[in-house]
């Protein structure tokens, strides 16, 4: 699915000199987003990733977050075990924290691989790219075997803080 994703990516680069993406230079789901402020989330991270196995998900479709500064994404099935980690990372960590992005409420979250978002997508280039997309097979297996803690760092942009292998017994699911 990497390389998958990483073709698109430098696909829309060479045909739309499209960048954006590229500030967070991994294929990635968003579970959470979160500014550590009063508590420490990394041993909340520890201890979910210990204590869940890894996990098969699809991707599905292609799809479009609307509004003012669109993104273009890859659409994940929900399942049972992709929500039951959703749900124990947004339960442990964003209830941790003073800053919620509502987006990844448990309500609203729908799990995605970012394709094309930011100032590279407007009214006149989003249709070329939904064209050049459409007709793509988006229909692939992953497996989720780690949760990575991404962070904002100046003059460096986003980089892998931490990376940890899921690791949870496999009889339980």
């Amino acid at each position: 699915m990497d390389r998958f994703v990483r073709e698109i990516w430098d696909e829309l680069k060479t045909e739309f000199k499209f960048d954006s993406v590229f500030l967070t230079p991994f294929p990635h789901i968003t579970y959470c987003i979160v500014e550590e402020r009063k508590t420490k989330i990394d041993p909340l991270i520890e201890a979910i990733a210990s204590n869940t196995p890894p996990l098969i998900a699809r991707t599905e479709y292609l799809g479009v977050f609307s509004g003012e500064k669109p993104v273009i994404f890859i659409g994940l099935a929900r399942n049972s075990r992709l929500a039951s980690l959703h749900h124990a990372l947004w339960t442990e960590l964003c209830d941790s924290v003073d800053n919620r992005a509502i987006a990844y409420n448990e309500i609203h979250w729908i799990p995605h691989i970012t394709v094309v978002f930011g100032d590279d997508l407007n009214r006149s280039n989003i249709g070329p790219v939904m064209e050049r997309l459409a007709f793509k097979d988006f229909h692939h297996e992953l497996t989720i075997d780690n949760l990575t803690i991404l962070e904002e760092v100046p003059g460096e942009g986003i980089v892998i803080r931490e990376k940890l292998r899921l690791a949870g017994p496999l009889e339980d699911y």
